[in-house]
C-alpha cells in the first residue's frame, strides 16, 4: 500500500514536470504595416484582406479587411495602415475594384523576434496596370520582392 508521503512526492514531481515548459512568457510579436503606393494616372478603389493560411474555413481565417480609395500620385506619399496584424504568415489578397482585377501575396516573416525592427508589406500599383508586392526582410539570403 502506498504511503501518504510517497503519494505527495509523486504528485509534486508530476506538477513540476507539467510546469517546466511554462516558465517562459512568450514575447508579443511586432505588428505589420500595410503600405499602398499608386503611381497610376487614376485612383484605385482597393479591397484588401489578410487570411491565416493554417485555418481551413475561409471565414475563420480572415483577420483583416479594409476598403480604401488610393488617389493617383507618386510613390513619395503612399497610403499606410499601421499595426494591421501581428507578424505571422498570411495570404494577402488585394482587389482593384475599379479595374476588376485581383492579386495575392504570401507573406512569410523574415526577421527574428529578438531584434527590434519595422515590418511591413508594400503594394505598388504600377503605371502599366501591374501590381508589385514587397516586404521587409532581415536575412541576407531572402529576396526583397
Amino acid at each position: 500500500m502506498a504511503s501518504r508521503r510517497r503519494f505527495l512526492r509523486a504528485g509534486a514531481a508530476g506538477a513540476l514536470a507539467g510546469l517546466a515548459g511554462c516558465s517562459a512568457v512568450p514575447a508579443p510579436r511586432p505588428m505589420l504595416d500595410l503600405t499602398v503606393s499608386n503611381v497610376r494616372d487614376t485612383a484605385v478603389y482597393l479591397g484588401v484582406r489578410f487570411f491565416r493560411p493554417d485555418v481551413a474555413e475561409r471565414s475563420e481565417a480572415l483577420v483583416y479587411r479594409n476598403s480604401v480609395e488610393i488617389p493617383p500620385g507618386d510613390s513619395d506619399d503612399p497610403w499606410t495602415a499601421e499595426d494591421v496584424v501581428s507578424d505571422r504568415p498570411y495570404r494577402i489578397e488585394i482587389e482593384d475594384r475599379s479595374a476588376r482585377s485581383s492579386h495575392h501575396y504570401h507573406y512569410r516573416p523574415d526577421c527574428s523576434d529578438d531584434d527590434p525592427y519595422d515590418i511591413g508589406v508594400l503594394v505598388r500599383f504600377n503605371p502599366d496596370g501591374g501590381v508589385t508586392f514587397s516586404q521587409t526582410t532581415c536575412s541576407s539570403d531572402a529576396p526583397f520582392l
